[in-house]
């Protein structure tokens, strides 16, 4: 697992590593995870742990795209582990950063960056003057693209996998060879980027085994901007989009034929599963992909127990992490709680946690603080329907930035600390607004 360390922020290195080994390695068992069909029984549920306190646990049912509360947590704050997730994490400084970062992004400029800019202002936000990324040697046009996007703003070493070349250096799809890598938990591809000694690690292309290897082996923060998906055009949340896949692999038809070559990452995702021995998965999601997961939970759970936890559980106010608002004037808004997902997962003892649809930034701390495997079925991207690759082909974007632009990063400053600050935000953050 990986450290959240920026570069920027003043940290004690060696305290910081042992605390961050600490949280991947203990699990408390206060934590009880719940899930109920009606608004009655979660009710009585809490109100019971609340009785009964710390020590005894319930079994762990986790199924939040079936939520029958209509996502309360997001709406009302509600908290259905009954106050007992404990989440000092987010007062961590090597964690803050990858957190209230991505929510300032949101509240300054709504819904409407690509990923592709989102990933660019993360970055400077923590200081970074490097960025690595590791590409399929499938999508060589695409990983050169990537560079040529980043290169203004960072100095980018670049890793092309190159596993699967044949012989005479073709690229071919192997599947029994990329299983027999991951089998033997081949490090060559993270090992190489990790030389570099880099702050931050960008994944574009990676099939799931090696997705798999270079989130656990990576020595610092990964992000995920692309997927592979060889029959769907790297765009995998098409297999629900489209009635035909859909209906396809609800109806149990959706494995690949024998000597198909050629798989979308849900037939990936399905067979890597399969052939590991995996009995569970679970789904760690944004709220906004509340349907697709819940379609994607029910073809799963053919092949496998599938949990989901959105993005949102503990329904906890962004005031309480110093986290700023979307909208400056609502009466609540709920704090994504990547940090709480993963807890979640490994409470639950899955064999895979899945990333999907999460924010850039809080998908690094879920990766970071989950202790099963982790691999990203597909990446968040508001605006371009989550087709990330778009933003490269075409250069495609809701509205135009300026990364140079002083005032994000000053405004940005602000929430750095956990605590709120005792005086009231200045004319720079309320003209937020004028910046787009």
């Amino acid at each position: 697992m990986t450290q959240l360390v920026p570069t920027t922020l003043p940290v004690h290195s060696q305290t910081l590593g042992c605390h961050m080994f600490r949280i991947r390695l203990l699990l408390r068992k206060g934590e009880y995870i719940l899930r109920s069909a009606n608004r009655q029984l979660v009710n009585n549920l809490t109100e019971y742990l609340t009785k009964c306190g710390r020590g005894k646990e319930l079994p762990a049912v986790m199924k939040c795209a079936y939520c029958a509360l209509k996502m309360e947590c997001s709406k009302e704050g509600r908290d259905c582990h009954g106050g007992t997730l404990e989440l000092p994490e987010y007062k961590d400084p090597g964690v803050r950063p990858y957190v209230t970062f991505s929510a300032f992004l949101q509240h300054v400029y709504g819904n409407n960056l690509t990923r592709l800019q989102e990933l660019i202002f993360i970055g400077l936000m923590m200081g970074h003057k490097q960025l690595g990324l590791v590409y399929c040697a499938g999508l060589h046009r695409e990983g050169q693209l990537m560079i040529e996007a980043l290169s203004p703003h960072f100095d980018v070493k670049a890793v092309c996998c190159d596993q699967c070349r044949g012989p005479g250096g073709d690229f071919t799809i192997d599947h029994d060879r990329k299983f027999d890598l991951y089998s033997r938990d081949d490090r060559k591809m993270v090992d190489a980027l990790n030389a570099y000694n880099l702050p931050m690690h960008v994944s574009l292309g990676l099939c799931i085994e090696q997705d798999v290897l270079f989130n656990k082996h990576s020595q610092v923060p990964v992000t995920n901007f692309a997927v592979q998906d060889w029959v769907l055009g790297h765009n995998p949340l098409a297999v629900v989009y489209t009635t035909y896949q859909r209906k396809k692999y609800l109806q149990g038809k959706g494995l690949p034929k024998e000597g198909q070559l050629r798989r979308t990452r849900l037939q990936e995702l399905i067979v890597f599963g399969q052939r590991a021995g995996f009995k569970s998965i679970s789904l760690g999601f944004c709220n906004g992909v509340f349907e697709e997961v819940r379609i994607l939970s029910e073809i799963l759970k053919q092949y496998f127990i599938v949990y989901s936890v959105c993005c949102k559980t503990s329904g906890i106010d962004k005031k309480q992490q110093n986290t700023p608002y979307m909208n400056p004037k609502a009466a609540f808004e709920s704090a994504c709680n990547p940090v709480g997902q993963a807890k979640i997962d490994n409470k639950l003892g899955v064999d895979l946690s899945v990333q999907l649809g999460i924010c850039l930034g809080h998908d690094m701390a879920f990766e970071t603080h989950t202790l099963p495997p982790t691999t990203t079925f597909a990446p968040k991207d508001r605006v371009l329907c989550h087709n990330t690759l778009t933003a490269l082909y075409s250069g495609a974007r809701a509205m135009d930035v300026d990364y140079a632009d002083p005032r994000p990063y000053e405004v940005a400053k602000r929430y750095v600390d956990a605590e709120p600050p005792t005086a009231r935000l200045d004319d720079l953050e309320r003209g937020a607004s004028a910046w787009i």
